[in-house]
């Protein structure tokens, strides 16, 4: 049975309503500018706040079917635009922890301070529920790659895509060959494992020892000890303004490729989040060599309906395929599908463009380091194949 869950946007399968909504959403920004101009804020934050409006498609709440009763995801649920839209969450509107802060409590507290707390957030209105669990594979699939597929117009060739070489071609040793960027450089992870979360919790941070540019560290690691020279760019792109951050990551990109023209792949690293339609938020994680570590989710980009400039994505499709194969089979669980999406993500910039979703906000970051570990080693094993004297 299909059960139905609540997300900030709309599904991107909904293909039949697709204009119908961008000709609504046309007409409420419109209305909204105004408000821009009279310095009240973030339009998307007010509209938010009135009307439960995503504050960057514009679209209005919907509940969403997906596969196997799983909800989906905030990756999963953009609607696809002809412009750079990102995932909407209601964490938007709400300022990250500045990195003097620390995280939602200080580690340095004492215990019997720590147990006061939890138990006073325990009778919290505001308490939601966590439930962990590994999301299983769903989607079409050949060999052990499984594919969630958002587009209407194409799907993938697994098989071929298995069997066809990358433009890549890697130098040990020499120029900087990967670039990793974080179009959402403050997104974070929960303090703690636990079964419940505070809804006044927002995970977002400007430590960015205790967000995704900790995790990408991780791959960077990885990477370099293999010979493979990487340049991890840390730049805020969502902070101190969210709307337009993958605007602001793709000057950031193209800046570097056009410094650094040796880079042959670029890996934006994020942080999903998913939450059921009763507030219920997943935790995705997989026990590897008896460590648990948080579930990955590759996204590769289509131009599934012609309108986004993005001829070359079919190039994306073969390095994502070929590491969802190489995490699937390195360490059984890690992946969940991959999402084959109709966005563009900045993916155009480069022929091995990925975008990586490291655990949702209620994993933990040792979770999503341990896998930025093991996603370090599987991206080693796929690029040797490419790499050239």
């Amino acid at each position: 049975m299909m059960s139905k869950y609540k997300s900030f946007s709309v599904h991107s399968g909904i293909c039949s309503c697709r204009r119908a909504i961008a000709a609504v959403a046309a007409g409420i920004t419109a209305a909204a500018l105004p408000l821009t101009i009279l310095g009240v804020g973030t339009v998307g934050a007010i509209l938010f706040k009135v009307s439960n409006i995503s504050a960057h498609t514009m679209m209005p709440t919907a509940a969403v079917s997906s596969h196997e009763n799983e909800p989906v995801s905030e990756a999963e649920n953009s609607a696809s635009q002809t412009q750079e839209e990102q995932p909407t969450s209601s964490e938007e509107a709400a300022e990250p922890k500045k990195a003097s802060g620390g995280r939602e409590t200080d580690n340095t507290s004492s215990d019997t301070s720590s147990q006061t707390e939890e138990k006073s957030e325990q009778k919290d209105s505001g308490k939601g529920k966590v439930s962990e669990k590994q999301i299983q594979n769903s989607g079409y699939s050949y060999s052990s790659v499984y594919v969630k597929d958002g587009n209407s117009n194409y799907n993938l060739d697994i098989k071929k895509l298995l069997n066809t070489s990358a433009k890549c071609k890697i130098k040990k040793n020499a120029g900087y060959q990967v670039l990793i960027v974080h179009t959402h450089t403050t997104e974070s992870y929960a303090e703690k494992s636990q079964d419940w979360y505070s809804k006044k919790y927002n995970p977002r941070t400007t430590d960015k020892s205790e967000s995704v540019v900790a995790v990408a560290d991780e791959i960077e690691k990885k990477l370099e000890a293999a010979g493979i020279r990487t340049l991890h760019i840390t730049t805020y792109h969502d902070y101190p303004e969210y709307t337009g951050a993958y605007d602001r990551a793709r000057k950031t990109i193209k800046a570097y490729l056009k410094k650094y023209p040796s880079i042959e792949m670029v890996i934006d690293v994020h942080r999903d989040s998913i939450t059921r339609e009763d507030g219920t938020k997943i935790k995705p994680t997989a026990k590897i060599k008896g460590k648990k570590a948080a579930q990955v989710m590759i996204i590769t980009g289509c131009d599934n309906e012609g309108k986004l400039d993005f001829g070359g994505w079919r190039d994306n499709s073969i390095i994502a395929v070929q590491l969802q194969k190489k995490m699937a089979d390195k360490y059984a669980g890690l992946a969940r599908p991959l999402y084959f999406a109709p966005f563009r993500y900045n993916m155009d910039l480069t022929p091995n463009s990925l975008l990586i979703e490291f655990g949702t906000d209620v994993n933990t970051l040792s979770e999503a380091k341990y896998s930025g570990q093991l996603v370090g080693n599987c991206l080693v094993d796929v690029l040797e194949k490419y790499v050239v004297k």
